[in-house]
């Protein structure tokens, strides 16, 4: 049996029947990233903590004293999410000796399941970039080609997830954070409704943005994930019972002219967005068009906003840095942006149009899906790019242009591998309206089951 292999669910059967215990589970989980740490998906690697916690989990299971899904299931959270007694740098050297006197309530409601933390991963410093290529711990290498960046800014934990260093990972997701590196390392990727997840702890730069990702192999185990993590009534959490098997034949899938109408995307990947709709529809679904004009304007006003928000953010970290240590150049220039554009008459002229262009977005896709039951494009324009490839100089941040606008409108949205691009995954990302995680992370589940 190779552990590492194993879904969540099938891993949680195995220790509820005593199979398997979580010791052995955490030390197979700690060989292979000592065999794959070329990928560099860690900054700190918790073995001792994570085989005191594998104990404390067989002595639960054992004693019958927990039922949870994701008791001894080792889970790897991103550096920038606290955890009491580990470092938690943000991928910074100003953040290198830091370590939290709590956990992030995230941390907490997995620790309270039995959830065993593996190890805390590599990101773009303070989230702030789309590759990981931003990290002071240098850029996180795909599990599938080790010559391309993972995305960002969770690369480490979309890729420890691909690279089955861990079951599944807590990442954060502002702009595509967690869906886009899902979509580049072949995994599935969720932003939950803004606010369904309790952000305590979360160490992130855009406030009203700021969602924490869920990453993991397939649907099931990320709804899994999001059950135990839902930040609503005890009633409403106990009522998952797994994934419900959508009947594609009652579904309205929405598809947007704007999605194709995207200068840099990839012939491949938008070859791959075709064949999805049509495995849609072959499945009994019906598309309809809807209109999002607004849409490419979503990217830029994400990175005035969130530019903006961190400028804020980082008065309040500040106290916490290092003195004298170095941020890096993509962490200066969003701090530099979002101090110009709120200084003095500016703020009117740029932050205001901006929050005016946000409220259009949302107004807009809100109404095309009181039309459609879930909204589908590509994840990203592309598949991941070499490590050092320079993206086209007009366009800022381009690969998370699909994903910022979902953001701005603070809906859920699930990254779903669907075939390959350049040999590479390919993302297709599922809207839904507010609260709707377990309906499209169940469509999203048809769909992987079609893809060929």
């Amino acid at each position: 049996m190779n552990i590492t292999e194993l879904s969540v669910a099938d891993l949680s059967a195995l220790l509820k029947k005593r199979e398997l215990t979580a010791t052995e589970v955490v030390k197979a989980c700690l060989e292979r990233i000592r065999a794959t740490e070329n990928l560099n998906n860690f900054i700190t690697v918790c073995e001792d903590a994570a085989i005191a916690a594998a104990t404390e989990a067989d002595n639960a299971l054992n004693s019958g004293a927990s039922t949870s899904v994701l008791c001894g299931v080792p889970i790897a959270v991103k550096d920038n999410i606290a955890t009491a007694g580990i470092r938690t740098t943000c991928a910074s050297r100003t953040l290198e000796n830091y370590v939290p006197s709590s956990d992030a309530a995230v941390v907490k409601k997995l620790k309270a399941a039995g959830a065993i933390i593996i190890g805390k991963t590599n990101m773009d410093e303070f989230a702030m970039g789309s590759t990981n290529e931003n990290s002071a711990f240098g850029a996180a290498k795909n599990a599938k080609d080790t010559t391309r960046v993972t995305g960002g800014s969770s690369g480490g934990s979309a890729n420890c997830v691909a690279a089955r260093q861990a079951f599944c990972a807590i990442g954060s997701d502002t702009g595509g954070s967690a869906r886009q590196p899902a979509a580049y390392c072949g995994v599935v990727g969720l932003k939950p409704t803004f606010g369904a997840i309790d952000c305590d702890g979360l160490i992130g730069f855009a406030p009203s943005l700021d969602c924490v990702g869920l990453i993991a192999r397939d649907c099931d185990d990320v709804a899994t994930l999001f059950a135990s993590l839902y930040d609503g009534t005890a009633g409403e959490r106990n009522k998952y019972c797994g994934l419900t098997e959508i009947d594609l034949r009652g579904m309205t899938v929405g598809v947007a002219d704007e999605f194709m109408n995207v200068e840099y995307l990839d012939e491949q990947a938008l070859s791959a967005y075709n064949r999805a709709l049509t495995a849609l529809r072959d499945a009994g679904a019906k598309t309809v068009r809807v209109g999002l004009p607004s849409f490419a304007a979503g990217i830029a006003a994400y990175h005035v906003i969130s530019s903006a928000e961190a400028a804020n953010s980082y008065k309040q970290i500040k106290r916490t840095m290092r003195d004298g240590a170095q941020t890096g150049a993509e962490f200066k220039r969003r701090i530099i942006t979002g101090e110009y554009v709120t200084d003095g008459a500016r703020y009117e002229e740029l932050y205001v149009k901006a929050a005016r262009v946000r409220a259009v977005i949302r107004s807009e896709y809100l109404r095309a899906l009181q039309t459609c039951d879930v909204l589908i494009c590509p994840t990203a324009p592309n598949v991941a790019p070499k490590i050092g490839e320079k993206l086209p100089p007009d366009v800022s941040h381009y690969n998370d242009m699909y994903a910022a606008p979902v953001s701005l409108a603070g809906l859920p949205a699930v990254s779903v591998p669907f075939g390959t691009a350049h040999g590479m995954p390919v993302g297709m990302q599922i809207i839904g309206r507010h609260n709707a995680e377990y309906t499209i992370l169940a469509v999203g589940k048809q769909l992987a089951l079609r893809d060929k």
